[in-house]
Protein backbone atom coordinates (compact mmCIF):
# COMPACT_ATOMS: atom_id res chain seq x y z
CA UNK A 1 0.00 0.00 0.00
CA UNK A 2 1.22 3.67 -0.96
CA UNK A 3 1.65 5.99 1.82
CA UNK A 4 -0.40 8.87 1.48
CA UNK A 5 1.34 11.63 -0.66
CA UNK A 6 3.21 14.47 1.13
CA UNK A 7 1.30 18.04 1.34
CA UNK A 8 2.30 20.67 -1.03
CA UNK A 9 3.85 23.39 1.24
CA UNK A 10 4.69 26.91 0.65
CA UNK A 11 7.28 28.68 2.86
CA UNK A 12 6.50 32.53 2.87
CA UNK A 13 9.75 34.61 4.46
CA UNK A 14 13.65 32.52 4.13
CA UNK A 15 15.05 34.80 7.30
CA UNK A 16 15.55 33.01 10.46
CA UNK A 17 12.68 30.84 10.65
CA UNK A 18 11.76 30.49 7.32
CA UNK A 19 15.22 28.65 6.03
CA UNK A 20 15.18 26.00 8.96
CA UNK A 21 11.21 25.22 8.24
CA UNK A 22 12.28 24.70 4.59
CA UNK A 23 15.03 22.28 5.39
CA UNK A 24 12.71 20.20 7.94
CA UNK A 25 10.10 19.82 5.33
CA UNK A 26 12.41 19.40 2.11
CA UNK A 27 14.69 16.57 4.47
CA UNK A 28 11.39 14.76 5.36
CA UNK A 29 10.40 14.67 1.58
CA UNK A 30 8.00 17.14 1.51
CA UNK A 31 8.07 19.34 -1.67
CA UNK A 32 8.46 22.45 -0.31
CA UNK A 33 8.69 26.09 -1.42
CA UNK A 34 9.96 29.43 -0.13
CA UNK A 35 9.39 33.04 -1.17
CA UNK A 36 11.99 35.72 -0.10
CA UNK A 37 11.23 39.36 -1.11
CA UNK A 38 15.27 39.90 -0.45
CA UNK A 39 18.33 37.70 -1.44
CA UNK A 40 18.92 34.97 1.21
CA UNK A 41 20.96 36.53 4.44
CA UNK A 42 20.05 39.86 3.85
CA UNK A 43 20.29 42.06 6.92
CA UNK A 44 16.78 44.20 6.73
CA UNK A 45 14.71 41.80 9.47
CA UNK A 46 15.50 39.84 12.68
CA UNK A 47 18.24 38.03 11.66
CA UNK A 48 20.72 41.40 11.01
CA UNK A 49 23.31 42.39 13.87
CA UNK A 50 26.38 40.13 12.91
CA UNK A 51 26.14 38.08 15.52
CA UNK A 52 23.77 36.40 18.42
CA UNK A 53 23.61 34.82 22.09
CA UNK A 54 23.01 31.27 22.72
CA UNK A 55 23.02 30.01 26.12
CA UNK A 56 21.36 26.91 28.14
CA UNK A 57 21.23 29.24 31.59
CA UNK A 58 18.30 30.95 29.65
CA UNK A 59 16.94 33.94 31.78
CA UNK A 60 13.69 33.93 30.37
CA UNK A 61 13.12 30.87 32.26
CA UNK A 62 13.92 26.98 33.09
CA UNK A 63 11.21 25.71 30.68
CA UNK A 64 13.46 26.71 27.58
CA UNK A 65 16.48 24.05 28.75
CA UNK A 66 15.62 21.35 26.88
CA UNK A 67 14.61 23.23 23.50
CA UNK A 68 17.98 24.98 24.25
CA UNK A 69 19.73 21.36 24.82
CA UNK A 70 17.77 20.70 21.32
CA UNK A 71 18.64 23.38 20.10
CA UNK A 72 22.13 23.14 20.69
CA UNK A 73 22.44 20.06 18.98
CA UNK A 74 20.78 20.97 15.81
CA UNK A 75 23.14 23.67 15.40
CA UNK A 76 26.18 21.57 15.44
CA UNK A 77 24.74 19.00 13.53
CA UNK A 78 23.14 21.77 10.56
CA UNK A 79 27.02 23.43 10.93
CA UNK A 80 28.34 19.68 9.90
CA UNK A 81 26.53 18.90 7.19
CA UNK A 82 26.98 22.78 5.89
CA UNK A 83 31.22 22.26 6.33
CA UNK A 84 31.25 25.36 7.88
CA UNK A 85 30.14 26.35 11.96
CA UNK A 86 27.40 27.94 12.52
CA UNK A 87 27.85 27.98 16.71
CA UNK A 88 31.37 28.91 17.78
CA UNK A 89 31.40 27.06 21.71
CA UNK A 90 32.91 30.15 23.86
CA UNK A 91 30.78 30.17 26.59
CA UNK A 92 28.28 32.89 27.79
CA UNK A 93 28.68 35.36 30.65
CA UNK A 94 25.84 36.73 32.91
CA UNK A 95 27.41 39.45 35.33
CA UNK A 96 25.29 41.40 37.80
CA UNK A 97 23.78 41.95 41.38
CA UNK A 98 23.17 39.08 42.76
CA UNK A 99 19.27 40.83 43.22
CA UNK A 100 19.17 41.68 39.90
CA UNK A 101 15.86 39.45 38.64
CA UNK A 102 17.50 38.05 35.76
CA UNK A 103 20.59 37.22 37.11
CA UNK A 104 18.46 35.39 40.52
CA UNK A 105 16.67 33.61 37.25
CA UNK A 106 20.10 32.02 35.56
CA UNK A 107 21.21 30.77 38.75
CA UNK A 108 18.25 29.21 39.79
CA UNK A 109 17.54 27.84 36.29
CA UNK A 110 20.99 26.19 36.48
CA UNK A 111 20.44 25.11 40.42
CA UNK A 112 17.35 23.39 38.58
CA UNK A 113 18.68 21.77 35.68
CA UNK A 114 22.34 20.78 37.37
CA UNK A 115 23.60 23.05 34.19
CA UNK A 116 27.33 23.21 33.43
CA UNK A 117 27.58 26.74 34.89
CA UNK A 118 30.62 27.60 36.84
CA UNK A 119 29.61 30.53 39.24
CA UNK A 120 33.55 32.65 39.78
CA UNK A 121 35.18 34.15 42.39
CA UNK A 122 36.45 38.25 42.35
CA UNK A 123 40.09 36.83 41.90
CA UNK A 124 39.10 34.28 38.83
CA UNK A 125 36.77 36.52 37.32
CA UNK A 126 39.42 39.22 37.40
CA UNK A 127 42.31 36.72 36.35
CA UNK A 128 40.04 35.24 33.28
CA UNK A 129 37.81 38.03 32.22
CA UNK A 130 39.75 41.17 33.20
CA UNK A 131 38.41 43.09 30.36
CA UNK A 132 35.29 43.92 32.99
CA UNK A 133 35.19 46.17 35.72
CA UNK A 134 32.99 44.43 38.62
CA UNK A 135 30.93 46.58 40.78
CA UNK A 136 31.01 45.86 44.19
CA UNK A 137 27.52 43.07 44.61
CA UNK A 138 27.94 41.64 40.75
CA UNK A 139 28.43 37.91 40.39
CA UNK A 140 29.62 36.37 37.14
CA UNK A 141 28.56 33.35 36.08
CA UNK A 142 30.06 31.26 33.02
CA UNK A 143 27.83 29.14 31.36
CA UNK A 144 30.42 26.31 29.57
CA UNK A 145 27.41 25.60 27.12
CA UNK A 146 26.96 28.64 25.69
CA UNK A 147 28.39 30.50 22.44
CA UNK A 148 28.07 32.50 19.98
CA UNK A 149 25.81 32.23 16.72
CA UNK A 150 26.57 33.92 13.35
CA UNK A 151 23.16 34.59 11.69
CA UNK A 152 24.29 35.51 8.05
CA UNK A 153 26.15 32.34 7.71
CA UNK A 154 23.25 30.14 9.29
CA UNK A 155 20.34 31.32 7.17
CA UNK A 156 22.56 31.39 4.46
CA UNK A 157 23.70 27.79 4.88
CA UNK A 158 20.35 26.28 5.97
CA UNK A 159 18.80 27.98 2.63
CA UNK A 160 21.80 26.06 0.85
CA UNK A 161 20.98 22.44 2.55
CA UNK A 162 17.12 22.81 2.29
CA UNK A 163 17.82 23.20 -1.85
CA UNK A 164 20.13 20.59 -1.58
CA UNK A 165 17.40 18.46 -0.10
CA UNK A 166 14.83 19.16 -2.57
CA UNK A 167 13.33 23.08 -2.13
CA UNK A 168 12.71 25.45 -4.39
CA UNK A 169 13.69 29.26 -3.26
CA UNK A 170 12.22 32.29 -5.07
CA UNK A 171 14.28 35.47 -4.16
CA UNK A 172 13.53 38.91 -4.86
CA UNK A 173 9.74 37.86 -4.86
CA UNK A 174 7.04 39.86 -3.36
CA UNK A 175 3.87 37.99 -1.99
CA UNK A 176 1.16 40.13 -2.53
CA UNK A 177 -1.71 37.91 -0.82
CA UNK A 178 -2.15 34.21 0.88
CA UNK A 179 -5.76 33.36 0.42
CA UNK A 180 -7.27 30.38 1.44
CA UNK A 181 -9.69 28.18 -1.22
CA UNK A 182 -11.57 25.39 -0.71
CA UNK A 183 -9.07 22.72 -1.80
CA UNK A 184 -5.54 24.54 -0.11
CA UNK A 185 -4.11 28.01 -0.22
CA UNK A 186 -3.37 30.13 -3.03
CA UNK A 187 -0.30 32.43 -2.98
CA UNK A 188 -0.44 35.37 -5.37
CA UNK A 189 2.97 36.80 -5.79
CA UNK A 190 5.05 38.83 -8.11
CA UNK A 191 8.58 38.41 -9.75
CA UNK A 192 9.90 40.64 -12.24
CA UNK A 193 6.78 42.53 -12.39
CA UNK A 194 4.24 39.61 -13.20
CA UNK A 195 2.08 38.32 -11.03
CA UNK A 196 1.21 34.98 -10.66
CA UNK A 197 -0.49 32.63 -8.77
CA UNK A 198 0.89 29.07 -7.31
CA UNK A 199 -1.14 26.23 -5.30
CA UNK A 200 -0.39 25.25 -2.75
CA UNK A 201 -1.59 22.45 0.33
CA UNK A 202 -0.39 24.36 3.28
CA UNK A 203 1.20 27.47 4.12
CA UNK A 204 3.91 28.91 6.79
CA UNK A 205 4.12 32.56 7.36
CA UNK A 206 7.61 33.36 8.75
CA UNK A 207 7.55 37.02 7.57
CA UNK A 208 9.56 38.45 10.37
CA UNK A 209 8.77 42.13 11.35
CA UNK A 210 6.23 42.23 8.54
CA UNK A 211 4.29 39.18 10.53
CA UNK A 212 1.37 42.05 10.67
CA UNK A 213 0.99 42.85 6.74
CA UNK A 214 1.11 39.06 6.35
CA UNK A 215 -1.82 38.25 9.63
CA UNK A 216 -3.68 41.46 9.77
CA UNK A 217 -4.72 40.12 13.18
CA UNK A 218 -1.76 40.50 14.66
CA UNK A 219 -1.58 44.26 13.94
CA UNK A 220 -2.54 45.03 17.78
CA UNK A 221 -0.15 42.07 18.73
CA UNK A 222 3.01 41.73 17.55
CA UNK A 223 4.98 45.13 17.79
CA UNK A 224 7.39 45.99 15.71
CA UNK A 225 10.76 47.55 17.51
CA UNK A 226 13.83 49.03 16.62
CA UNK A 227 17.00 47.94 18.23
CA UNK A 228 20.34 50.12 18.02
CA UNK A 229 23.74 47.99 18.08
CA UNK A 230 27.10 49.57 18.75
CA UNK A 231 30.48 48.31 17.72
CA UNK A 232 33.95 49.26 19.26
CA UNK A 233 37.54 48.67 17.60
CA UNK A 234 39.30 45.85 19.67
CA UNK A 235 42.10 44.24 19.52
CA UNK A 236 43.03 40.25 19.50
CA UNK A 237 41.89 39.74 23.33
CA UNK A 238 38.79 40.20 22.45
CA UNK A 239 38.59 37.40 20.21
CA UNK A 240 35.57 34.55 21.19
CA UNK A 241 38.12 32.42 22.93
CA UNK A 242 39.02 35.11 25.62
CA UNK A 243 36.38 37.52 25.67
CA UNK A 244 33.10 35.45 25.57
CA UNK A 245 29.23 36.58 24.66
CA UNK A 246 27.56 37.75 27.72
CA UNK A 247 24.67 40.21 29.59
CA UNK A 248 25.31 42.76 32.08
CA UNK A 249 23.12 43.40 34.86
CA UNK A 250 24.69 46.17 37.37
CA UNK A 251 22.06 48.51 37.44
CA UNK A 252 19.99 50.35 35.19
CA UNK A 253 22.45 52.11 33.19
CA UNK A 254 24.41 49.41 32.72
CA UNK A 255 22.32 46.99 31.86
CA UNK A 256 23.46 45.43 28.48
CA UNK A 257 24.79 42.32 25.83
CA UNK A 258 28.08 42.30 24.67
CA UNK A 259 29.48 40.23 21.76
CA UNK A 260 33.31 39.47 20.88
CA UNK A 261 35.28 40.89 18.17
CA UNK A 262 34.49 38.48 15.24
CA UNK A 263 36.17 41.16 12.54
CA UNK A 264 33.98 44.20 13.33
CA UNK A 265 34.90 44.95 17.20
CA UNK A 266 32.99 44.45 20.15
CA UNK A 267 29.40 44.70 19.30
CA UNK A 268 27.44 46.48 22.51
CA UNK A 269 23.22 46.21 22.89
CA UNK A 270 22.36 48.66 25.70
CA UNK A 271 18.62 47.32 27.08
CA UNK A 272 16.95 50.26 27.09
CA UNK A 273 13.21 50.29 25.49
CA UNK A 274 13.29 49.82 22.01
CA UNK A 275 11.58 52.49 19.91
CA UNK A 276 8.33 50.93 17.79
CA UNK A 277 8.90 50.66 14.26
CA UNK A 278 5.43 51.99 12.26
CA UNK A 279 6.66 50.85 8.60
CA UNK A 280 9.34 47.91 8.29
CA UNK A 281 9.89 49.27 4.89
CA UNK A 282 11.42 52.62 6.14
CA UNK A 283 13.38 51.47 9.19
CA UNK A 284 15.03 54.71 10.65
CA UNK A 285 18.99 53.69 10.29
CA UNK A 286 19.99 57.52 11.93
CA UNK A 287 21.33 56.88 15.39
CA UNK A 288 21.09 59.62 17.84
CA UNK A 289 24.20 61.31 19.39
CA UNK A 290 22.30 60.92 22.79
CA UNK A 291 22.06 57.31 22.66
CA UNK A 292 25.56 56.85 21.22
CA UNK A 293 26.72 58.19 24.37
CA UNK A 294 24.69 56.26 26.76
CA UNK A 295 26.00 53.15 25.10
CA UNK A 296 29.80 55.13 25.27
CA UNK A 297 29.19 55.39 29.11
CA UNK A 298 27.84 51.98 29.98
CA UNK A 299 31.13 50.91 27.69
CA UNK A 300 33.38 53.06 30.45
CA UNK A 301 31.74 52.46 33.24
CA UNK A 302 32.35 47.96 33.04
CA UNK A 303 34.51 47.58 30.14
CA UNK A 304 38.15 47.56 30.35
CA UNK A 305 40.42 49.58 27.09
CA UNK A 306 37.61 50.33 24.36
CA UNK A 307 37.49 53.63 22.47
CA UNK A 308 35.78 56.18 24.37
CA UNK A 309 32.80 56.00 21.10
CA UNK A 310 31.72 53.72 18.75
CA UNK A 311 33.10 52.95 15.41
CA UNK A 312 29.84 51.82 13.72
CA UNK A 313 26.42 51.97 14.90
CA UNK A 314 23.48 50.28 12.77
CA UNK A 315 19.83 49.80 13.19
CA UNK A 316 18.14 46.72 13.20
CA UNK A 317 14.25 45.59 13.63
CA UNK A 318 12.57 42.25 15.62
CA UNK A 319 8.83 41.52 16.31
CA UNK A 320 8.03 41.37 20.22
CA UNK A 321 4.83 40.18 21.66
CA UNK A 322 3.28 41.41 25.32
CA UNK A 323 4.46 38.81 26.89
CA UNK A 324 7.71 38.45 25.02
CA UNK A 325 7.06 34.80 23.95
CA UNK A 326 6.92 33.89 20.14
CA UNK A 327 4.03 32.63 17.96
CA UNK A 328 3.57 29.29 16.37
CA UNK A 329 -0.39 28.11 15.26
CA UNK A 330 -3.06 28.20 12.78
CA UNK A 331 -4.68 31.49 11.57
CA UNK A 332 -8.19 30.82 12.16
CA UNK A 333 -9.52 32.54 9.20
CA UNK A 334 -7.23 30.95 7.07
CA UNK A 335 -7.14 26.89 8.48
CA UNK A 336 -4.26 25.76 6.37
CA UNK A 337 -1.61 28.69 6.85
CA UNK A 338 0.86 28.16 10.14
CA UNK A 339 1.97 31.37 11.20
CA UNK A 340 5.27 31.98 13.04
CA UNK A 341 6.72 35.68 14.53
CA UNK A 342 6.83 37.65 17.11
CA UNK A 343 9.69 36.25 18.92
CA UNK A 344 10.91 38.90 20.52
CA UNK A 345 14.88 38.87 20.00
CA UNK A 346 15.08 35.56 21.23
CA UNK A 347 13.31 33.11 18.58
CA UNK A 348 16.99 32.84 16.67
CA UNK A 349 19.09 30.31 18.90
CA UNK A 350 15.87 28.09 19.06
CA UNK A 351 14.97 28.92 15.58
CA UNK A 352 15.71 24.60 14.45
CA UNK A 353 13.83 23.77 17.06
CA UNK A 354 10.55 25.98 16.25
CA UNK A 355 11.11 24.71 12.71
CA UNK A 356 10.64 21.08 14.04
CA UNK A 357 7.59 21.82 15.93
CA UNK A 358 6.12 23.66 12.83
CA UNK A 359 6.97 20.73 10.30
CA UNK A 360 5.50 18.40 12.85
CA UNK A 361 2.11 20.50 13.12
CA UNK A 362 2.10 20.30 9.34
CA UNK A 363 2.55 16.84 8.57
CA UNK A 364 1.04 15.44 11.61
CA UNK A 365 -1.09 17.82 13.32
CA UNK A 366 0.61 17.62 16.81
CA UNK A 367 4.02 18.13 17.90
CA UNK A 368 5.99 16.46 20.96
CA UNK A 369 8.35 20.23 21.32
CA UNK A 370 6.35 21.93 24.65
CA UNK A 371 4.71 25.21 22.58
CA UNK A 372 1.74 26.02 24.25
CA UNK A 373 2.54 28.91 25.48
CA UNK A 374 3.45 30.33 21.76
CA UNK A 375 0.22 29.45 20.97
CA UNK A 376 -1.41 32.28 18.41
CA UNK A 377 -5.25 31.76 20.41
CA UNK A 378 -3.29 33.04 23.84
CA UNK A 379 -3.15 36.29 22.11
CA UNK A 380 -6.97 36.52 20.83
Amino acid sequence: MKPPPQPRVAVIGVGTMGSQVLHQLASRGVPVTGFEQFDIGHARGAAGGETRIFRIAYKEGGGYVPLLREARQAWERLGAQAGTPLLTPCGALTIGSAQDPDVRTVLGVAEEWGLDVEQLDRPEAERRFGQHRLFEDDVVLLDREGGLLDPHRAVVATARLAEQAGAAIHTRTTVLDVVQTGTGVAVHYRAQGDVEVAKFDQVVLCTGPWIARSVPRLAGEVEIRRAVLCWFDAGGKWAPERFPVGIRRSGADNSFSFFPDVGGGVKVNLHVPKSPVADPDRLDPVVEPDYASRVSAAVARCLRGLPDRPTARRTYMDGYTADNHGIIGRDPDRPDVLVMGGFSGHGFKLAPVFARSAADLLLTGRTDIPIAHLSLSRLS
